[in-house]
């Protein structure tokens, strides 16, 4: 059992709302009141969006035809041990804390992935992937269009979590994380919710 008060809750979601940045081209997100609880006696609200919106989740189906949807991720996934790197380059990250632990969640801050350190972590049996940025690759690729490291991640069958926050504030290792998302049947990208518990007096920020 998980004793709360020996780890710190971080939430490393971004709210949703209308004005959030966005992939260009992709609408921006509409709230529209049905019914208020003063007025109906309920609260009731239409939300229409994309599905790879704010703090989002990227099935292998969000890039490959006929690839496993969100649906077809186990719950044994939705918590996962944490590693933070600050740079690609994985061999320096395991020089200072260790080899990269099978079966975690990577996520890198301040910037895009590459597809030679993707295929690192695929070779340690990492199982999904994380960043604080929109796009899995760096900004110079994706305005040239090209999305290496998103697609090669997702045709390897893993799975990956955009546009996250507060990921200064994370240990290098130690803290869990918990990702949660709805399970619309056959969608390949949603929004989530991401926790990060990092014991207390390890949180770097």
């Amino acid at each position: 059992m998980i004793d709360p008060t020996a780890w710190q809750f971080l939430d490393l979601t971004c709210p949703l709302h209308p004005d959030q940045d966005r992939f260009p081209g992709d609408p921006a997100m509409e709230v529209t009141p049905v019914s208020t609880a003063d007025d109906d006696g309920f609260e009731v609200t239409s939300y229409r969006l994309v599905g790879p919106t704010g703090t989002h989740v990227d099935a292998p189906a969000h890039v490959v035809p006929g690839g496993r949807t969100l649906d077809a991720i186990p719950v044994t996934e939705s918590l996962l041990p944490l590693v933070v790197l600050d740079s690609v380059d994985v061999a320096a990250w395991e020089a200072r804390h260790g080899r990269v632990p099978a079966g975690c969640f990577a996520v890198l801050r301040g910037g895009g992935w590459t597809v030679a350190a993707l295929e690192i972590l695929h070779a340690r049996g990492v199982t999904a992937i994380g960043h604080d940025t929109l796009n899995t690759d760096p900004d110079e690729s994706v305005d040239a269009g090209e999305f290496p490291a998103q697609r090669w991640w997702l045709e390897h069958d893993h799975w990956q979590i955009e546009n996250l926050c507060r990921l200064g504030d994370l240990p290098a290792r130690g803290a869990w994380v918990m990702c949660t998302w709805p399970v619309p049947l056959g969608a390949a990208a949603f929004p989530a919710r991401v926790i990060a518990l990092t014991p207390r007096g390890q949180c770097e920020g």
